[in-house]
């Protein structure tokens, strides 16, 4: 398994390519810059086969049409979100107006617990839900190191994703964060934002979720 991470425009937000198979793979989150996203899938000789969505907001989706276009790629994105798809406001697409917001289209709704088979690597999905209704984190086995955590805006290095836009509940999202603090493995956590991190750290020195 082979990841390479993008910061794209047009609020910096982590994409990530895994390579999952000799030549196929898999994106988290393409949230613009389609052009960028595709070159490096090409330099990875990977074709990308799904587009794996934390939650709905357009700085994690704003890619996903040109993508699914130039691959055909299957998008994923669980069922409390979908409606972000055909709503610019509840996707916060108001933040930045000058980039036209686009409708999508699901191929598959996730639920907690279910799990995404490519080429033989397993993403489990864990709902977390407060940053957004939808909110979920992808959890790979990594035969190389630590187990991984592609959080979104569930969790961040030393802080959270903010929870007062549409679907945001605090209260709801205080439940998320216990339920992370309370797995016994230590992962590591590639998030939607910022450096990367552990979940052993962020048990440490995360001011919310200790």
């Amino acid at each position: 398994m082979e990841i390479k991470s993008l910061v794209l425009k047009p609020l910096g937000t982590n994409c990530y390519l895994v390579k999952t198979g000799e030549a196929t793979g898999v994106v988290i989150d393409p949230a613009g810059e389609a052009d960028k996203i595709l070159e490096t899938a090409g330099d990875m000789e990977m074709r990308i086969e799904k587009i794996l969505l934390t939650h709905g907001h357009f700085d994690h989706t704003g890619a996903v049409n040109l993508v699914k276009k130039a691959t055909d790629a299957k998008v994923y994105i669980h069922k409390a979100d979908e409606c972000m798809f055909k709503d610019g406001d509840k996707a916060l697409a108001y933040f930045c107006p000058s980039i036209p917001f686009e409708e999508k289209e699901a191929d598959v709704l996730l639920e907690d617990g279910d799990t995404i088979e490519q080429d033989g690597i397993v993403f489990t999905v864990m709902h977390t839900p407060g940053h957004s209704a939808g909110s979920v984190c992808f959890f790979v086995n990594n035969p190389d190191g630590l187990d991984i955590m592609f959080s979104g805006d569930t969790i961040f290095r030393d802080s959270i994703g903010r929870s007062d836009g549409y679907s945001g509940d605090y209260i709801v999202q205080k439940n998320t964060l216990a339920r992370l603090k309370a797995l016994d493995k230590d992962y590591l956590i590639l998030s939607g934002h910022g450096e990367s991190t552990t979940l052993n750290e962020e048990k440490m020195f995360n001011p919310f979720i200790q």
